[in-house]
Order: structure tokens, then sequence, then C-alpha cells
């Protein structure tokens, strides 16, 4: 598995976290109360003596835990600082996060400046998004850790792995096993004017890697970056250094660290088409096979009516988009007058209204994905065959197969791939539209004629 596909598998983790972080700082702002063990005030302390014997939610300005939660920790606040002990995942949202306690288990946090502290202890994984992070010397994480940022200095230790995408990345302590990084090397981006200043001061690091003297890898060191990483001759790499290149897209020299691609060997490029040939073809012979009145009704209200196809795809299109967004609107909005009246319904109207978003965006994601390119293979592939043997009938998976050998090899252009990919979508979510209309009216028209 190279590198990219690593990160862009743990990069949309890290949104789906940014996301459902950023949602509860917004609901928690608004409830007062969640439950027995959650409060929204402006400073909220969790005093050393005092034990939480439950998941805990806060939400403030200036979050303090001394003491101990015997559950998890979900925060949302500018300052927060933990200096007690938090038995389960600690998720925590805010301009500032600083950790010198103990977390049993997971930390997910999302912010601008992420500390931990020189007696910070979590026991298993660190997965966190931000402008910096920084785990100093002496503290320490059992499990992996996932970062997307800025930059980092990592000075304590990491038992497992580290994995992660940012512009600027010091080690100075120890990881157990791999590191598989990009560090982009560009200007400082942390320079910015307009990036709010944090309460607390953010370690100034060189661009790009950088592996100190007292740096240590217990297994293999694999990067990508713009620039030759800083290794010092007392670091220890037990497993080898390996540089990927970095290139960017578009100019060469054009800034913007979040612009790079990876750069593909041709036999991968080809792999890739291949298995994207492979699954549409696979899915074509299954709705041939098991739906095919179905199937072959798209492609020929597509053949039919193409023009029309195509603007009720459009529509459809948008329409699935708004459909999405009102939900997460009505969602929020519930969970307001619920706050003051029932707070006990909150979380089942969050998780319905979620679970909901989930169910359409994947099934449509799904469905766009594979179905439309299978009916306007199959429509292709049929018109071609009849070209090419007038006189002679062709079967129905011979014509998809066909079709989807040229739809796979236009779309595999640069540019003209991507366009002609959405109008082909487009085109197949019209056809299901104007499909799903006729069927309507025949069953009417049925209804309606007299006996």
């Amino acid at each position: 598995m190279n590198i990219i596909k690593g990160l862009r598998q743990y990069s949309k983790r890290i949104l789906v976290l940014i996301f459902i972080l950023v949602l509860a700082s917004l609901l928690l702002g608004f409830s007062p109360a969640w439950s027995s063990n959650s409060m929204a005030q402006k400073q909220v302390t969790i005093s050393a003596n005092q034990v939480i014997d439950d998941d805990l939610y806060l939400a403030g300005e200036t979050l303090t835990i001394d003491g101990t939660v015997k559950g998890d920790a979900v925060l949302a606040g500018k300052q927060i600082t933990i200096n007690g002990t938090i038995d389960g995942d600690l998720i925590a949202a805010g301009q500032t996060v600083v950790i010198n306690g103990a977390v049993n288990d997971d930390v997910r946090v999302a912010g601008q400046v992420l500390t931990l502290d020189s007696k910070a202890k979590v026991k298993d994984d660190l997965i966190a998004a931000g402008a910096s992070l920084e785990n100093k010397a002496g503290s320490s994480i059992g499990g992996d850790v996932n970062f997307f940022g800025a930059q980092a200095l990592l000075a304590g230790t990491v038992s497992q792995n580290v994995l992660g995408a940012m512009n600027s990345l010091e080690l100075r302590g120890s990881v157990g096993r791999n590191m598989r990084v990009v560090a982009v090397g560009d200007p400082d981006p942390l320079q910015a004017p307009f990036i709010p200043k944090p309460a607390v001061v953010i370690p100034q690091i060189p661009q790009g890697l950088t592996l100190t003297d007292t740096a240590q890898i217990g297994g293999k060191l694999t990067y990508q970056s713009t620039q030759n990483a800083q290794i010092n001759q007392k670091a220890q790499v037990a497993g080898g250094v390996v540089r990927e290149e970095l290139s960017y897209e578009g100019q060469p020299h054009r800034t913007g660290w979040n612009r790079f691609v990876q750069s593909q060997s041709p036999g991968e490029i080809l792999l890739q088409h291949l298995q994207r040939f492979g699954a549409l073809l696979l899915i074509g012979w299954l709705l041939l096979r098991f739906v095919p009145l179905w199937t072959q009704g798209l492609a020929a209200t597509v053949q039919a009516q193409p023009l029309p196809s195509l603007g009720w795809g459009v529509v459809t299109f948008i329409g699935v988009w708004l459909v999405v967004c009102v939900i997460g609107i009505i969602t929020l909005l519930l969970t307001v007058p619920l706050a003051f009246t029932l707070p006990d319904l909150i979380l089942p109207i969050i998780g319905i209204g979620t679970l909901t978003n989930l169910f359409i965006s994947v099934g449509f994601a799904i469905f766009a994905s594979f179905v439309p390119p299978m009916v306007l293979s199959f429509l292709g592939g049929r018109w071609l065959m009849h070209q090419l043997r007038p006189d002679r009938p062709t079967g129905r998976f011979i014509s998809l197969l066909v079709g989807l050998v040229v739809f796979v090899i236009l779309t595999a252009i640069p540019v003209l791939g991507s366009i002609l990919s959405l109008i082909v979508i487009l085109f197949g979510l019209g056809a299901v539209w104007q499909w799903g209309r006729t069927r309507m009216s025949r069953t009417q028209d049925r209804q309606l004629t007299p006996v």
C-alpha cells in the first residue's frame, strides 16, 4: 500500500472526526444540560477530588479537568486542559487543547494548538487534526499517532506507528515501529496574518522533515517532501529511510502544501483502470442477470428521451444534496427547543438525522458511481455493435462489455474523462427519474380504468 492511499484513508477519518466535533460543539453550546454529567458554562472545572462515574459532556470557554472521569469525555471549548484521568476516550475540539494527565483509551482531538505535556499518558491511539501538535519529552502514547495539520513536534514516546501529512515535522523522541509521513516543506503556513493567536506558545520547527540526534525509529521511515530530510548522524532508524517523490498539480513551484499529488507509474494507473473496469462489469452483469427489465428500461429511456433525462438528472443531483442539507438544518434546529423542554430526546433526534443523511449520501454515491456508467455503457455498446454488425443480434453481456471498454478508456483521459463521467451520471439519474414517473403514471392509469 503506497503512502498516499494510506493518507487518503486516514484523512477521511480525520474529516469525519472534525465534522462530528464541530457539530457537537454547536449542539453543546445550545444545550444547558444533556445529562447529569454535562455542563455548558463559560468556565468549568472538575476539581482534583471529584469523580465522574459516567461519560462527561462539557462546553464552555475554559474547561479544566483535574479529577477523574470513569467514562468518555466529550469537550468543546476555547481552552481545554486535562490534568486528571480519563478512563475512556477523550474527544475534544478547541483552540487550545493541553493534556498533562492520563487518558486510558483513545484521544481524538481537533484544534489550533494540541499539546501533550511532559506528564501526559495516552494508553491507546492519538488521532488529531490542527495547526500544531506537540508531545513533549516525558509524554507517552501507547498506540499509533495519526496527525494531519500544519506542523508537529514529537519529543515524547510513541509505542507504535506514526502516520500523517503536514508541512513540517521534527522528531526528537522515539517511535516504536514505522513512520510514514508527508512533510511538504513549504514556507511556514502558520505565519499568515489572519490566523488567530493562541494562548500558548507554538513551537518553531524547521520546514520539511527533521530528525535530531535523540530521534529513534524502531522500524522503517518512509516520507515525501519537496526537500531532503535533515537527519542527524546520531539518529537511529532501524528499518532504513525511503524518500518518495512529491509532485504538485500544475506549476512545479506552486505553493500550498495541500496541492501535492502522488506520482504514479503507468503500471499503477493501468491497474486502477482495470480494477474499475472489473467492478463496473461485475455490477453490470448482476443488474442484467437479476433485474434485466429495469436495466434495459433505463437504457431505453435515455435513448428515447436524451435531453429530458439530462435535465432531470441535473435536478435530481441538486435535489439530493438539498435534501441532505435540509435534514441537517432541521436536525440542528430541533435540538434548540428540545434542550429546554425534552433534553432526553436530543441524542435520538441527532442520531436519526445523522443516520438518515448518511444513508442518503452513501446510497446516492454508490448508485451514481455504478448504475449510470453501466446503463450508458450498455446502451453505447449495443449501438456500437449494431453499427459493426447490423445483421447479427448481439447479446446483452457482449454489449455491456464493449461499452464498458470504451467508457473506461474515454474517462481515463484527463479533464475530458471527468466531464464525461459527470454527464453520464446526470443522464443515468435522469433516466431513473423518467422511468419512475412512467411507471407511476401507468399504475395510476390502470387503477382509474373501469373494470
